[in-house]
Parts: structure tokens; sequence; C-alpha cells
């Protein structure tokens, strides 16, 4: 049957038209597959956001936390997020002498620049403590960027004290137009080191 079909029509005829179906095909798939992967890039999300993250330093130790990657979409409004260090709770105070700074660390997925700000309401004239960073390599061949720490701040034993942080995340909206960045996850990660005074 399909060969007195194929004899009437003509075998250059049902090749054309096999290889025009399976380029429509082929063009119908990329169509919805790039549909989908921009319109997940182009997702809204909220640009300021409170992390709602306090740090309480009772004693010396390492604390640290990450920002929601998937957040994290370009935009011309800078993100930002707002998290406390204290030396007290609710149910106790520290009770040594304690300095401490903090350490932002990120992947280099994205190209995003980080500040943070302390004590201060963000502007472009706020005080940047994290000014500039090094390229890292882990043991595993990752590369990360590492901050440069912030200066050291001190809490007095018996002085109740809470310090007040801004993070802000600046990822253009000009990179809305590159795919290579769409679905892809930056991590960071903000880490709080504190020693006793001595």
């Amino acid at each position: 049957m399909v060969n007195k079909l194929i004899g009437i029509i003509g075998e250059d005829r049902v090749k054309n038209v096999l290889k025009v179906t399976l380029v429509l095909l082929l063009f119908i798939l990329l169509s919805t597959l790039f549909a989908q992967s921009y319109a997940k890039y182009e997702t809204n999300a909220k640009l300021s956001a409170n992390i709602d993250k306090a740090i309480y330093l009772l004693k010396d130790e390492k604390l640290t936390f990450n920002i929601d990657p998937d957040a994290i979409i370009p935009s011309d409004t800078p993100y930002q997020y707002t998290f406390t260090v204290s030396n007290y709770n609710d149910s106790e105070n520290g009770d040594i002498n304690l300095k401490y700074y903090i350490q932002l660390k990120t992947t280099t997925n994205l190209p995003i620049t980080l500040k943070l700000v302390r004590n201060e309401q963000y502007s472009n004239s706020a005080t940047n403590i994290a000014n500039g960073y090094t390229l890292v390599n882990d043991e595993d061949g990752a590369w990360y960027k590492l901050y440069n720490q912030s200066p050291t701040y001190e809490f007095q034993y018996n002085v109740r004290r809470k310090d007040t942080y801004i993070l802000v995340v600046e990822y253009p909206s000009i990179y809305k137009s590159y795919l290579q960045y769409a679905g892809v996850p930056e991590n960071i990660e903000v880490a709080i080191y504190s020693e006793q005074k001595v």
C-alpha cells in the first residue's frame, strides 16, 4: 500500500514532505521549550525582602545563613535583605566581651554585585562595608567570590546592643536577555565570625 502511494506521488516528493514535517515539528518543539524557559526567567519576585534573620552572638562561634537563590532575577531595583546581629535574645544576655565581623561568599554563576550596609538606610551614598572580593577555588574545583571581611565590631557583655545590616544584591535588568543565566542558581552565604575579646 505504501509502495503504491510512493509510486503514485513519487519518492522525491515523499522525502520532501517528511523533511518539511520534521523541520516543522522541531521548530514547534524548540519554540515551546524557549517560551517555557523564558517565561520561567521572567517570573516576578519580591524585590525588597526582610529575611527576618536575627543572629544572637552569646559566645564565640561562627553562624551562617543563605539567601534564597530562586528569588533573584534581573532587575534595576537592587534586592535588599535586612538582618540583625545582637549580644542578647529573649532569654539571655551575652556574658563575655565579643568582637565579630561578617564575611560574604557567593558562587560565580551570575553577574551580581553585593554591598553590605551597617546601621543606616541603604542609598547610593551609604557606606559599603564589603568592598571588593577575591576569587577562591575550593578542593572540589568550584570557584567562589570571597568578599573582603567587614571591619571588626565589638559587643560589651554588660551593654545590650543590636546592629542592623542591609545586604544589597544588584543584578541589572540588562541580563534578562542573556539566556545562559536563565534558571542558574547563585549561592549567597552570609557568615558571622565572633570571638572573645580579651
